[in-house]
This record gives structure tokens, sequence and C-alpha cells, in this order.
């Protein structure tokens, strides 16, 4: 799957798909990105870019008093590096965090904070990205890189939700499929082809489980009838004999 067409899908989705995209860096590291990501994400946004005419971007100020390295990682529709706040875009929407490590003897935590900062009315906000799963505890995490990555393609899917954008475009398919490649011959829900297994093992526990109880209720007879005692009624009183 390109990275154009991961844009194209729902906002839920696309988080999730750019999840997988990139590998996870080391919390607190810098920079955010390994340098290949850093060019796919930049590259991804260009792509957008070009079906919008809006750029976008990302910046990450991280300061760690812990001693690892402090700075900022950025780059946007022009590269990694540069600004998408920038004069040779008329529109543009950046996606802006700043992550806080504290040191081991201090009291404090820490923390995190991120926003979207745009030139365009009525853009994205930061509440948007939370409603698709973008959170500062997410920033402060091992995959801080793919928290990243996930809220800055999020904002071209924002846009177009919003009506500020086109859609992204599909990219067509024009390469042929590898010779190995062919239909599975297996009709049928994919999610149960990857859960089924699962399934299985759960629905034995269950049906074990209820086999045993049935078992213990069988064992114990809660439900046995009591005993009838054989009680003989008094006999009335005999008559006298003449």
């Amino acid at each position: 799957m390109t990275v154009r067409r991961v844009l194209t899908l729902s906002l839920a989705t696309v988080a999730a798909s750019a999840a997988l995209l990139l590998g996870a860096a080391p919390a607190g590291a810098l920079p955010i990105f390994e340098t290949t990501d850093a060019n796919e994400l930049a590259q991804a946004l260009a792509e957008a870019t070009e079906d919008q005419d809006v750029c976008y971007g990302w910046k990450v100020t991280v300061s760690d008093y812990g001693g690892g390295a402090d700075g900022v990682d950025q780059g946007s529709s022009l590269g990694v590096g540069p600004t998408a706040i920038t004069t040779q875009c008329s529109r543009w929407v950046v996606f802006e965090a700043s992550i806080v490590y504290t040191s081991a003897s201090s009291e404090s935590e820490d923390s995190a904070s991120f926003s979207v900062r745009s030139n365009v009315p009525d853009g994205p906000s930061s509440l948007d990205l939370r409603d698709n799963g973008i959170s500062e505890g997410g920033l402060l995490g091992s995959n801080d890189d793919q928290v990243v990555a996930n809220a800055t393609l999020l904002l071209p899917a924002l846009m177009a939700e919003k009506g500020l954008a086109e859609p992204i475009s599909l990219e067509a398919n024009t390469q042929p499929l590898p010779s190995g490649d062919r239909a599975t011959g297996t009709p049928g829900s994919d999610w149960l082809r990857k859960y089924g297994a699962a399934l299985g093992v759960i629905v034995i526990m269950m049906l074990g489980g209820l086999a045993w109880a049935v078992w213990i209720l069988v064992r114990e007879k809660p439900f046995a009838a009591a005993p009838v005692r054989n009680i003989r009624s008094p006999q009335k009183n005999a008559q006298p004999e003449e």
C-alpha cells in the first residue's frame, strides 16, 4: 500500500496504517524520526500538497533534563528540515508538539502537549486529532515517532473532510503483480481467517467451563427433592367393645 493510498482511507485507518509504516524509536531520542522515515513522511506530505495546494508539516520540540538530546525535529512538504510556515506556501497546516523529560532526581513528571498551527480559517484543530486517537500520553511513549507521523498524516485527510481541500486522489497501480501472487480461493471473512484459531480456543474453553459447572451441579445435586417421610396419621378413637 503506497503512502498516497494511506492518505485516502478513513481517519482511523490512516492513523493505524501510519503506525505500521514507521518503526519505533526510543522515547526521548532526537531526532524523533529515522532518516528514512522522515523522508517518507515528507514525501507523503509533498504528494498531499500537490493534490490540495496546502503545505503540511511537523515540528516537535524536545527538552530532556535527564541528559538526553534537546532540540527540534521538523519537516514539511518541502522536505526534512524546512518548515511549512513560509511564503512559498499560501496555505499551511502544521502539527506542533512539545515534549519535556525530567531528570531522575526531579519530583516532576514528564509532560507533553500538542497543537495544530494553521493559517486556514476553520482548519484542523487539536480536538480533531484527539478525536482520532492522538494524545499526550502517546507522545511520551516508546512509539512517539508513530504518534507524530499519525497526527501529521491526518492533517490532509481532515482538510478534505472539512471541505477545505480536495480529497487525495488514488494512485493507480500500473505495476504487474508478481508471478507468485494469485487468488487464495478461500472467500470469506478476513477477520475470521486471522482470528479464527483464537476464537476457536475461546469457544473450547467456554464449553469446557460450562461442562465442568454442570458436572459440579450434578455431583452436588443441589436440586434433589427432599425425601418424603412416611408419617402415619393418628387412628380415630376405637369404639369400645360391647
